[in-house]
């Protein structure tokens, strides 16, 4: 990472558009372009973030699988096709360019991780294609992006999410240890902004490399400043090295770390595991992310698929523990059913529809899965979409936030909720 952030321009043949049926409920008629709609996953899939692929597919998969069962939209079945963009701003380029323009029916696009947004997100705007993002970076908070849609906050509110969590354990002197990549240093702002304002204090601020053979030095140098707490953002085998270089140098005491639920991954738990044990993991680390709720009819339809689906079977237990691929799963399933409303697959068509699947309106009729609104849409109804996320607000820049919660880890290497962190005292702390 690291590298300068490039914009490249972008000509798309997109399929034309069409026309949108009259008021008074979707229907099956307007088909547009033969064969399925693709769903474009935009991540790493090669490179050293290879397994956030996986993770971003997963969502993909089995909404993908659940709008199939349910005959699809408007004739048309749904696939996911994987676009690598190995994880670098740089490279991402010619690749996602190349898939905007070779991929047929590609209606839908999510993931659009942070590390490439800067470079990926144009693109994707510019070829008129709706697209929900994963992306946490303070720069799309106030996007006129007209196809960008969020439901997962910014990192700076993640930042800020990291320190309530921390004052909340009686931690009140943190050392924050972030690698310099863009997903990690998004929530810098956020906690310089909330520690003091919480009565805390910041011991050191230190960014590392990726992967380097040692950070002895800087272990030092945090170690001096006697921190209660580690606000730590880092990839996996950074993570590994650091934290068994802290355990050497300081006696073989670690303090407890805040992070993101990024981290919340199978190659984090068994390297940091291996290099520092398991009682440490799954007692001591506290990982920070966005909300959902873990029950009720959407959240058992999301898991249960995860399950069920030989793809993401392996994974599930994680998959179902963090908030970002939830809201893939959901932003999925929204754009298909403002399809139907539609009456359209058109993107430059379908976009504008996208609002009202959520907001629903005073006779709307609430509904958790794609099937139920389908077949509420198909009667004449309108409907509101309350998915695995919860209910969805976007504001006029296309964000919705949502709740923060707090997990760790359990010693499968799967996931638990300890906490539940409010929007409204995260945004107060960012004022």
């Amino acid at each position: 990472m690291g590298r300068a952030r490039l914009r490249a321009p972008l000509v798309v043949a997109v399929g034309a558009a069409l026309v949108v049926a009259a008021c008074g409920g979707a229907t099956q008629t307007a088909k547009g372009p033969s064969g399925p709609i693709s769903v474009g996953v935009i991540a790493p899939f090669t490179g050293s973030a290879a397994e956030f692929g996986k993770l971003l597919s997963a969502p993909c998969d089995v909404a993908t699988r659940l709008i199939n069962q349910a005959g699809g939209v408007l004739g048309h079945t749904f696939r996911c096709v994987p676009i690598d963009d190995t994880g670098d701003p740089a490279d991402a380029v010619p690749n996602v360019t190349k898939a905007l323009a070779t991929t047929p029916n590609l209606d839908i696009v999510s993931g659009l991780e942070s590390n490439t947004a800067a470079t990926t997100v144009p693109l994707v705007n510019a070829a008129k294609i709706p697209f929900i993002t994963t992306n946490g970076l303070v720069s799309f908070n106030k996007t006129t992006d007209k196809y960008f849609w969020r439901m997962t906050p910014a990192d700076n509110a993640n930042g800020v999410a990291f320190a309530i969590w921390a004052i909340h354990k009686g931690y009140r002197r943190a050392a924050i240890v972030f690698e310099n990549n863009i997903g990690s240093e998004g929530n810098l702002p956020g906690v310089l902004a909330a520690m003091p304002k919480l009565g805390g204090t910041i011991t050191d601020n230190v960014t590392i490399p990726a992967d380097a053979v040692s950070y002895s030095s800087v272990v030092e140098r945090v170690i001096a400043t006697n921190p209660q707490v580690l606000i730590f953002s880092a990839d996996p085998q950074t993570s590994a090295t650091f934290l068994t270089e802290y355990k050497q140098l300081n006696n073989g005491v670690l303090p407890p770390i805040v992070t993101a639920t990024d981290s919340l991954t199978p190659d984090f738990f068994n390297a940091v595991t291996k290099a520092v044990g398991t009682q440490y993991v799954t007692q001591d680390i506290y990982l920070v992310g966005s909300y959902f709720s873990t029950s009720g009819p959407a959240y058992t339809a999301y898991k249960d698929a995860m399950y069920a689906d030989p793809r993401t079977h392996a994974i599930a237990s994680v998959i179902t523990a963090v908030g970002p691929p939830a809201s893939d799963y959901d932003g999925i399933n929204v754009f298909a059913l403002a399809m139907l409303e539609a009456n359209s697959i058109s993107g430059a068509v379908y976009n504008a529809y996208i609002p009202r699947v959520v907001a629903g309106g005073a006779h709307a009729v609430v509904v958790h899965t794609f099937a139920q609104g389908k077949k509420e849409l198909m009667a004449g109804h309108s409907i509101r979409y309350v998915g695995v996320i919860g209910p969805v607000t976007f504001n006029r820049y296309h964000n919705s936030a949502g709740e923060f919660a707090a997990n760790m880890f359990s010693a499968d290497g799967s996931a638990h909720r300890v906490g539940i962190i409010s929007s409204q005292e995260v945004s107060q702390l960012l004022g």
